[in-house]
């Protein structure tokens, strides 16, 4: 047979004394919720510190910005590989480019507002061959600037060919990449003489300055990070004074370019 089991009688006792049962004491629902709070938000915080370094150690350090207040020079060539016929009122006459390649120095100098895009101006020089013919159909009145006696029937010539543009850029990347230009500004004629011996002037000593811009489009490659080559073909327009045309002339002329340079950064 099993052993009679003891019974406790510490609560009859209790009881019977009057005294009052033991209370285990209770934090208040605040205090709880404010501890598992504070539990929760160091949990986080460790799993967000331990994924940070767990993630450069696998991937390394993140590259840094290109930044959004640096300023670009490029420099390079420009040929012109097409140029449609300028007609000139002042001299009667017009100047016809031909086939060959026309070479101008370009450079530009621009200000990035972020990481593809930039703003600045841009200059182009060179001199460039032509041939000068008098205008068909003119009118009897004398040009304000005759050609000399040796154009009578057209003559090879010779001209100082710059532009001065205000140039917007957009396009760039870590690696190859594409890229869009929009300019727009003057171009200029002046110093024109013929291609001979006498180098006689022709049309006005000043020149001439016609309203111009162009749109292109390109791809680019960078060196290292603050030297990127850069190739773009260009197409233009462009309007001549309409002074002294005949009528029905037209005065736009329109231009094709390809063009190479090298941008640095500074």
């Amino acid at each position: 047979m099993s052993e009679p089991q003891v019974r406790s009688t510490l609560g009859t006792r209790w009881r019977t004394s009057g005294a009052p049962l033991p209370t285990v004491p209770v934090r208040p629902l605040a205090s709880r919720v404010s501890s598992t709070a504070s539990r929760l938000v160091g949990a986080l915080l460790a799993v967000a510190i331990f994924t940070n370094a767990l993630t450069a150690q696998i991937r390394g350090r993140a590259p840094e910005s290109a930044g959004t207040s640096r300023w670009w020079f490029s420099g390079g060539a420009a040929a012109t590989t097409s140029l449609t016929d300028i007609n000139d009122g002042a001299s009667r006459s017009v100047w016809r480019f031909g086939s060959d390649p026309l070479w101008q120095m370009r450079g530009s100098l621009e200000r990035t507002s972020d990481d593809f895009t930039s703003l600045g101006i841009a200059v182009a020089y060179g001199r460039v061959d032509l041939t000068v013919t008098p205008q068909p159909g003119t009118v009897a009145q004398p040009a304000a600037t005759p050609l000399p006696a040796s154009c009578t029937f057209g003559c090879p010539a010779q001209a100082q060919m710059w532009s001065l543009m205000g140039q917007f850029r957009s396009g760039g990347g870590t690696g190859f990449h594409t890229l869009f230009e929009a300019t727009g500004g003057v171009t200029g004629f002046r110093d024109m003489r013929t291609r001979d011996s006498l180098s006689l002037a022709i049309g006005k000593p000043s020149g001439t300055m016609d309203l111009s811009g162009a749109i292109g489009a390109g791809f680019g490659y960078p060196i290292s990070r603050g030297l990127v080559i850069a190739l773009v073909q260009d197409f233009g327009m462009g309007f001549h004074s309409k002074a002294d045309l005949p009528s029905g002339t037209s005065r736009t002329w329109r231009i094709r370019t390809t063009r190479a340079s090298l941008r640095f950064s500074f």
